[in-house]
């Protein structure tokens, strides 16, 4: 093993007292599991608060790999991986650090977000089963003793290196979210949302994607698991305040704002430490992706499980709709404010802030392309059009757009920045 050294590829982290903090499960060494690989932490006593799972950040600290019976660790004074038992591992730092010292143990973290998948209901231990049938490449469900009421779940695919599971246009079934709905609760704000849900799922409530780069996509409006502090992890947030949530995930649990997986053993992993691990080192929830789909580069049983739990949700939970709803216009409302300082919006009509917002919202033009448009001869085709490499997009809103104009649902209400509302023009 090499001295940890400065350098561009992906950072591990070796600072002790993080590590601990990230442990699904810990405690003192007397009640660790000896047949079961984990972690070894040894430190004063007192430096330890088992019950929230903390470890001060002090010097007189050190980890070790407990397996097969011995403790693996690296060795300043010997500057290499050395192997103990873990008597010894004690007995040796009792002699170079201070105080009453103590052993804990801690399991790895994220070693809890794979689930032990079957196609069968009983599967998993608690919560709703299903049975999950592959018929050539696509994939249905039933929950347990109901194979009659069998519903669809996706087909795999293939995009570039990763794999997954879609559902095709032609195969979208299931409840659809509509503008007049919700118009009296969320007023202007509804008509945007269909807009780009109609181009985003054609408003499906139950649509998932498993196949791109965030891993997880849900939703009529196509929420994403990969973005900390928005998109999907907002709406599971809220999902843990419904009575079924435990019945769909019984593996969450939302504890000190964040969602965490709760293990079998009352272990708990925060789904929402943010990690370099996303494309040119963006910032991203790998735990929260993991936990929906297990495996990017291979199809695995766990993300038809997740899927199929989140599909039945919508296909059976109206209060589910509602909160997809709400999670989706928080984040317009928010976003277009500030899209309304980029491109002083005040003033503009509501087909261009629609526009605005489907762009930004799946990323398919930078805000100096955004700009440029807006201040062409033509914004609105300008904004249709903005990266030709959408076909599909550009169609999608060359024909919702002209529909919800027909029917005066846009095209008759400006933006009001200092608001953040719609008024008629």
């Amino acid at each position: 093993m090499q001295r940890i050294k400065g350098g561009v590829g992906t950072p591990a982290n070796v600072r002790v007292h993080e590590i601990f903090s990230q442990c699904p499960k810990v405690g003192v060494w007397g009640d660790a599991a000896m047949d079961q690989e984990q972690l070894v932490f040894v430190t004063k006593v007192d430096n330890v608060d088992l019950a929230n799972r903390t470890m001060r950040n002090v010097p007189q600290k050190h980890i070790g790999i407990f397996a097969d019976g011995f403790v693996y660790h690296y060795s300043n004074l010997q500057d290499q991986v050395v192997k103990w038992t873990h008597q010894k591992f004690l007995k040796e730092f009792e002699k170079i650090y201070h105080g009453k010292l103590g052993l804990f143990f801690g399991t790895f973290p994220g070693a809890d977000l794979e689930l032990a998948v079957k196609p069968e209901a009983d599967s998993v231990p608690r919560g709703l089963g299903f049975d999950l049938k592959k018929e050539g490449r696509r994939w249905y469900a039933s929950t347990g003793g109901r194979p009659s009421e069998r519903f669809y779940v996706g087909r795999e695919t293939k995009n570039g290196s990763y794999v997954g599971l879609f559902m095709s246009p032609n195969e979208y079934y299931g409840p659809t979210y509509r503008a007049e709905d919700y118009i009296d609760r969320y007023d202007h704000w509804a008509q945007l949302m269909e807009l780009t849900g109609y181009c985003e799922s054609k408003n499906h409530f139950n649509l998932i994607n498993t196949y791109d780069s965030a891993k997880f996509t849900f939703g009529f409006y196509q929420l994403a698991a990969h973005t900390a502090h928005d998109n999907l992890i907002l709406l599971f947030r809220k999902l843990m305040s419904l009575p079924s949530s435990s019945e769909y995930f019984p593996e969450l649990v939302l504890s000190n704002g964040h969602l965490h997986r709760v293990n079998e053993d009352g272990g708990m992993t925060d789904l929402e430490v943010e990690s370099n691990s996303g494309p040119g080192g963006r910032r991203q929830l790998q735990r929260f992706m993991d936990f929906l789909n297990a495996k990017r580069l291979e199809h695995d049983m766990q993300e038809v499980l997740q899927s199929a739990r989140v599909i039945h949700w919508a296909n059976e939970d109206k209060l589910m709709h509602e909160l997809q709803v709400e999670v989706a216009c928080d984040i317009l409302q928010a976003k277009m404010e500030r899209y309304a300082r980029w491109y002083d919006l005040d003033g503009q009509t509501d087909t261009i802030c629609a526009l605005i917002a489907d762009i930004h919202h799946q990323g398919r033009a930078s805000k100096n392309k955004v700009k440029a448009a807006l201040h062409s001869a033509t914004p609105e085709e300008k904004l249709i059009t903005i990266n030709p490499g959408y076909a599909g997009r550009i169609s999608d809103l060359r024909f919702k757009l002209e529909a919800m104009k027909s029917k005066k649902q846009l095209g008759k209400m400006i933006y009001d920045a200092g608001l953040n509302e719609f008024r008629a023009i």
